[in-house]
């Protein structure tokens, strides 16, 4: 069965180079190819939202095939995840390639690996996987995964990064000059946990907490959100912009258990953010808190454990910040119901809440043995919060289930909830005891 012809104008042309009368050698016709950087990317004839992307590469060697890591692999028709990924061989000249119609504020990041994607990923596969992607020579844009020194097993990896000439600038996440920050690393030991995980709390030098009250930002996989997204250097432009009053951002790191299980609504997770970290955390730092301007935020899982936190401690997280939140899944303890947490805010009274969501217009992907994808799932979310009267602020952007996404949205999910508009708005301020809830409150336990 022959093959039908790359839908790429320039790849076209670089096969024909290749042949007769021209006949041009290969190492020449891809530098040429190349010559403008890749991915290629083209104008698609009668379409102006639309650009056409093709992912290029010459892996050497012969592999019997290759994928693109990427979730824009979601764009692809069929709606299957892995098929998307999947390079196409062209010509048997040593080069795969894959195209797609991507919105022009599409920005992603992406690699390439000369394997398939593992059919089942499990962790062992997927780290497997995970240590043969390789980034595009053609692309110098990076997007770097330092190895996280609490998880075990947990390796390197590094990206290319592609952004779309409609996407938008992640202005807040540039550095401006040296910084006048201050970083504190602690290992806490938890009680209720029973563990200890690495801390890390950003402020600024000349803070001075005891004079007012103080934004707190709460970030799970704290990790990732000061190394590969800049979370500290994005809080420090916002606030020496202006845009925010005094804050404190603590990076809260993962944990021997695992992110998986710690950030699945974990009941004793919650308790350990509300009756030892924020105490812990006012009693170090002599600061004072209210809930309306305590925000609690995580991406994917951790952004599940962020809503789940603010349902379970209303009066200690006013704020909640959902980046992708994974609520297609089941959780522990509930694993014949998909969507658990959003069935809880429906049956649940409401409680003092604002919420800042979104998700990526590529976050199609249905997983594994049906169900929805995430860009449903956080749709379903927003509606029953809005149902039940909560204030919600939604976002959708051009891209998929990606950090590179991720550190452009942080921004604007911060502003949104802690800019100064909304410390006017306030509600009673409330301590825990162990094991106290909310009057009205079912104990989600």
């Amino acid at each position: 069965m022959t093959e039908a012809p790359p839908e790429s104008p320039r790849l076209r042309s670089f096969l024909r180079r290749l042949t007769p009368p021209e006949g041009t050698n290969i190492d020449r016709a891809w530098a040429r190819l190349v010559e403008s950087g890749t991915p290629l990317v083209e104008a698609i004839r009668g379409d102006r939202r639309r650009l056409l992307v093709t992912f290029v590469w010459r892996p050497g060697g012969r592999p019997r095939e290759c994928s693109v890591y990427s979730t824009v692999s979601t764009a692809d028709p069929s709606g299957d995840w892995r098929e998307g990924t999947r390079l196409r061989p062209l010509d048997r000249l040593g080069v795969w390639y894959r195209s797609f119609r991507l919105d022009r504020g599409t920005r992603l990041s992406y690699g390439f690996a000369a394997q398939a994607f593992p059919d089942a990923p499990t962790p062992t596969s997927w780290l497997r996987y995970q240590r043969r992607i390789r980034t595009d020579p053609g692309n110098p844009r990076r997007l770097e995964f330092p190895r996280d020194p609490d998880i075990p097993h947990d390796a390197p990896v590094s990206l290319s990064v592609l952004e779309l000439p409609g996407a938008s600038i992640a202005k807040w996440a540039a550095s401006r000059g040296p910084s006048s920050w201050k970083e504190d690393v602690h290992r806490f030991r938890s009680r209720l946990l029973r563990n200890e995980r690495t801390i890390w709390v950003s402020s600024p030098t000349t803070f001075t907490p005891r004079s007012a009250e103080c934004n707190v930002l709460l970030v799970f996989d704290g990790f990732t959100y000061r190394t590969t997204v800049p979370g500290p250097r994005i809080v420090e432009n916002l606030v020496a912009a202006g845009r925010l009053g005094p804050t404190v951002a603590v990076f809260v790191g993962t944990g021997p258990a695992g992110r998986e299980r710690e950030l699945a609504c974990q009941p004793a997770f919650a308790d350990f953010l509300a009756l030892e970290l924020m105490p812990w955390l006012r009693r170090t730092y002599h600061i004072r808190t209210h809930p309306s301007r305590t925000v609690v935020a995580g991406s994917s899982l951790g952004g599940v454990m962020a809503a789940y936190a603010g349902l379970r401690y209303p009066r200690e997280f006013g704020r909640v910040l959902v980046q992708s939140g994974a609520f297609l899944g089941k959780v522990p303890r509930h694993e014949s119901e998909a969507e658990w947490l959003t069935r809880q805010y429906a049956l649940a009274p409401r409680q003092p809440v604002e919420f800042y969501l979104d998700a990526g217009t590529l976050e199609r992907a249905i997983p594994p043995g049906g169900g929805v994808s995430i860009l449903t799932s956080v749709r379903h979310f927003r509606d029953v919060l809005e149902a039940r009267d909560y204030r919600v602020n939604y976002f959708e952007f051009e891209g998929g289930h990606d950090y590179v996404c991720w550190t452009e949205t942080l921004s604007r999910g911060i502003l949104t909830l802690l800019s100064h508009r909304s410390a006017t708005r306030r509600q009673p301020a409330h301590r825990y005891r162990r094991r106290e809830f909310p009057k009205g409150r079912a104990d989600l336990a």
